[in-house]
Protein backbone atom coordinates (compact mmCIF):
# COMPACT_ATOMS: atom_id res chain seq x y z
CA UNK A 1 0.00 0.00 0.00
CA UNK A 2 1.12 3.39 -0.84
CA UNK A 3 0.89 7.00 0.03
CA UNK A 4 1.13 10.37 -1.49
CA UNK A 5 4.02 12.06 0.36
CA UNK A 6 4.80 16.07 0.01
CA UNK A 7 7.70 18.07 0.37
CA UNK A 8 7.14 21.93 0.58
CA UNK A 9 10.62 23.75 1.64
CA UNK A 10 9.85 26.57 4.48
CA UNK A 11 12.04 28.95 5.78
CA UNK A 12 12.31 26.80 8.94
CA UNK A 13 14.63 29.03 12.04
CA UNK A 14 16.55 27.38 14.27
CA UNK A 15 15.85 26.97 17.38
CA UNK A 16 18.59 25.24 19.11
CA UNK A 17 19.10 21.58 20.46
CA UNK A 18 16.54 20.05 22.82
CA UNK A 19 16.98 17.08 24.56
CA UNK A 20 13.18 17.05 25.47
CA UNK A 21 12.01 17.00 21.78
CA UNK A 22 8.82 14.87 21.47
CA UNK A 23 8.33 13.20 18.17
CA UNK A 24 4.91 13.24 16.74
CA UNK A 25 4.45 9.87 15.32
CA UNK A 26 1.38 10.10 13.24
CA UNK A 27 3.49 12.87 11.50
CA UNK A 28 6.34 10.56 10.84
CA UNK A 29 4.60 7.91 9.13
CA UNK A 30 3.02 10.36 6.86
CA UNK A 31 6.91 10.68 5.26
CA UNK A 32 6.76 6.85 4.65
CA UNK A 33 4.53 4.81 2.38
CA UNK A 34 2.64 2.22 4.92
CA UNK A 35 4.60 -0.69 3.71
CA UNK A 36 7.78 0.98 4.24
CA UNK A 37 7.02 1.81 7.41
CA UNK A 38 5.78 -1.27 8.57
CA UNK A 39 8.99 -3.14 7.07
CA UNK A 40 11.34 -1.36 9.22
CA UNK A 41 9.67 -3.42 11.97
CA UNK A 42 11.61 -6.34 10.42
CA UNK A 43 14.99 -4.64 11.39
CA UNK A 44 14.19 -5.35 15.16
CA UNK A 45 15.69 -9.04 14.91
CA UNK A 46 18.92 -8.57 13.38
CA UNK A 47 21.72 -8.36 15.39
CA UNK A 48 22.71 -5.49 17.29
CA UNK A 49 26.04 -3.31 16.73
CA UNK A 50 28.21 -1.54 19.38
CA UNK A 51 29.82 1.47 17.84
CA UNK A 52 29.86 4.37 20.48
CA UNK A 53 29.92 7.53 18.11
CA UNK A 54 29.42 6.43 14.47
CA UNK A 55 30.16 8.32 11.23
CA UNK A 56 27.53 7.70 8.57
CA UNK A 57 27.59 8.35 4.51
CA UNK A 58 24.95 8.77 2.94
CA UNK A 59 24.85 9.32 -0.77
CA UNK A 60 22.09 10.41 -3.13
CA UNK A 61 20.46 11.34 0.19
CA UNK A 62 17.64 13.69 -1.15
CA UNK A 63 15.31 14.45 1.54
CA UNK A 64 15.76 12.07 3.47
CA UNK A 65 16.79 12.01 6.94
CA UNK A 66 14.08 9.78 8.68
CA UNK A 67 15.42 6.38 7.32
CA UNK A 68 18.67 6.16 8.16
CA UNK A 69 17.63 7.53 11.68
CA UNK A 70 15.26 4.70 12.31
CA UNK A 71 18.04 1.90 11.14
CA UNK A 72 20.81 3.89 13.40
CA UNK A 73 18.28 3.64 16.41
CA UNK A 74 16.98 0.12 15.55
CA UNK A 75 21.00 -1.53 14.81
CA UNK A 76 22.61 0.71 16.96
CA UNK A 77 20.66 0.92 20.75
CA UNK A 78 23.93 1.70 22.30
CA UNK A 79 25.01 5.01 20.27
CA UNK A 80 24.70 8.37 21.68
CA UNK A 81 25.85 10.54 19.32
CA UNK A 82 26.33 10.44 15.48
CA UNK A 83 28.00 12.25 12.49
CA UNK A 84 25.78 12.22 8.90
CA UNK A 85 27.81 13.13 5.87
CA UNK A 86 25.06 13.50 3.62
CA UNK A 87 25.55 14.77 0.03
CA UNK A 88 23.37 15.37 -2.83
CA UNK A 89 23.09 17.10 -6.25
CA UNK A 90 20.35 19.45 -5.35
CA UNK A 91 20.36 21.64 -2.04
CA UNK A 92 17.98 19.57 -0.01
CA UNK A 93 19.03 20.46 3.72
CA UNK A 94 16.46 23.23 3.65
CA UNK A 95 14.08 20.23 3.19
CA UNK A 96 15.57 18.51 5.73
CA UNK A 97 15.53 21.06 8.10
CA UNK A 98 11.62 21.33 7.25
CA UNK A 99 10.52 17.52 7.64
CA UNK A 100 12.66 17.56 10.82
CA UNK A 101 10.88 20.72 12.04
CA UNK A 102 7.73 19.16 11.26
CA UNK A 103 7.93 16.19 13.29
CA UNK A 104 8.61 17.76 16.35
CA UNK A 105 12.64 18.16 16.10
CA UNK A 106 14.41 21.60 17.15
CA UNK A 107 17.52 21.81 15.59
CA UNK A 108 20.57 24.42 15.99
CA UNK A 109 22.79 25.06 12.81
CA UNK A 110 26.18 26.79 10.99
CA UNK A 111 26.22 26.66 7.48
CA UNK A 112 25.93 23.65 5.91
CA UNK A 113 26.06 21.80 9.18
CA UNK A 114 22.90 21.02 11.52
CA UNK A 115 22.74 19.35 15.29
CA UNK A 116 19.92 18.02 16.56
CA UNK A 117 18.78 15.28 19.03
CA UNK A 118 16.96 11.69 17.24
CA UNK A 119 15.53 10.34 21.00
CA UNK A 120 18.45 10.16 22.91
CA UNK A 121 20.89 10.57 20.20
CA UNK A 122 22.86 13.41 19.31
CA UNK A 123 23.16 13.94 15.68
CA UNK A 124 25.77 16.36 14.06
CA UNK A 125 24.87 16.23 10.28
CA UNK A 126 27.06 18.03 7.57
CA UNK A 127 25.43 18.44 4.26
CA UNK A 128 27.50 18.19 1.37
CA UNK A 129 26.42 19.37 -2.08
CA UNK A 130 28.54 18.08 -5.37
CA UNK A 131 29.56 14.78 -6.99
CA UNK A 132 30.16 11.81 -4.75
CA UNK A 133 33.53 10.79 -6.32
CA UNK A 134 35.05 14.64 -5.38
CA UNK A 135 33.36 14.54 -2.15
CA UNK A 136 34.95 10.79 -1.53
CA UNK A 137 38.06 12.19 -2.50
CA UNK A 138 38.55 14.17 0.69
CA UNK A 139 36.69 11.94 3.37
CA UNK A 140 38.97 9.28 5.11
CA UNK A 141 36.96 7.13 6.32
CA UNK A 142 33.40 6.14 7.49
CA UNK A 143 31.93 3.34 9.90
CA UNK A 144 28.69 2.88 8.17
CA UNK A 145 27.34 3.39 4.65
CA UNK A 146 23.86 3.87 3.95
CA UNK A 147 22.31 3.59 0.42
CA UNK A 148 18.97 4.10 -0.48
CA UNK A 149 17.54 4.52 -4.28
CA UNK A 150 21.07 5.39 -5.89
CA UNK A 151 21.72 2.15 -8.05
CA UNK A 152 21.06 4.19 -11.19
CA UNK A 153 23.73 7.00 -10.42
CA UNK A 154 26.31 4.63 -9.21
CA UNK A 155 26.34 2.23 -12.21
CA UNK A 156 27.56 5.70 -13.74
CA UNK A 157 30.40 5.84 -11.36
CA UNK A 158 33.09 3.68 -12.18
CA UNK A 159 34.82 1.34 -9.55
CA UNK A 160 32.03 3.25 -6.95
CA UNK A 161 31.60 0.09 -4.98
CA UNK A 162 35.27 -0.50 -4.76
CA UNK A 163 35.88 2.80 -3.67
CA UNK A 164 33.11 2.55 -0.99
CA UNK A 165 34.73 -0.46 0.34
CA UNK A 166 38.17 0.71 0.97
CA UNK A 167 36.73 3.07 2.88
CA UNK A 168 34.67 1.71 5.09
CA UNK A 169 35.91 0.97 8.38
CA UNK A 170 37.07 -2.52 9.02
CA UNK A 171 33.53 -3.76 11.36
CA UNK A 172 32.35 -0.75 9.54
CA UNK A 173 28.42 -1.45 8.38
CA UNK A 174 27.23 -1.26 4.73
CA UNK A 175 23.84 -1.30 4.50
CA UNK A 176 22.07 -0.65 0.63
CA UNK A 177 19.34 -1.66 -1.52
CA UNK A 178 21.07 -2.99 -3.95
CA UNK A 179 24.70 -3.92 -5.19
CA UNK A 180 28.07 -4.72 -3.57
CA UNK A 181 27.41 -8.46 -4.19
CA UNK A 182 31.45 -8.83 -5.15
CA UNK A 183 32.10 -7.37 -1.73
CA UNK A 184 34.08 -9.19 0.92
CA UNK A 185 31.36 -8.48 3.46
CA UNK A 186 29.80 -10.54 6.39
CA UNK A 187 26.60 -10.59 4.68
CA UNK A 188 23.30 -10.19 7.38
CA UNK A 189 20.74 -12.40 6.39
CA UNK A 190 18.34 -9.18 5.99
CA UNK A 191 14.41 -9.71 4.55
CA UNK A 192 14.28 -8.10 0.51
CA UNK A 193 11.35 -6.81 1.40
CA UNK A 194 13.63 -3.68 2.74
CA UNK A 195 14.52 -2.87 -0.66
CA UNK A 196 12.37 -2.30 -3.79
CA UNK A 197 15.04 -3.87 -5.97
CA UNK A 198 15.09 -6.73 -3.63
CA UNK A 199 18.59 -6.58 -3.33
CA UNK A 200 18.85 -5.94 0.52
CA UNK A 201 22.41 -6.40 1.92
CA UNK A 202 23.71 -5.18 5.35
CA UNK A 203 27.10 -6.14 5.44
CA UNK A 204 29.97 -6.32 7.78
CA UNK A 205 33.74 -5.58 6.85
Amino acid sequence: MSNLIFYEDKKVPAQGLNHQNKIDENKLKSYFSFDDYENLNLLDNLPKFNHQNPTLLYPGCGVDIFFPLIYLEKLFPKVKQAYFIFNDLDLTLGMIKTCLDDVGISFSEENNRINFYWKNILINLEFIYGNIIEILSKINSFDIYFERAFRIMKDALPHYENIIFSKLNQSGLLISDSGFQEQKLKKINVSQDLSLYEEMIIGIK
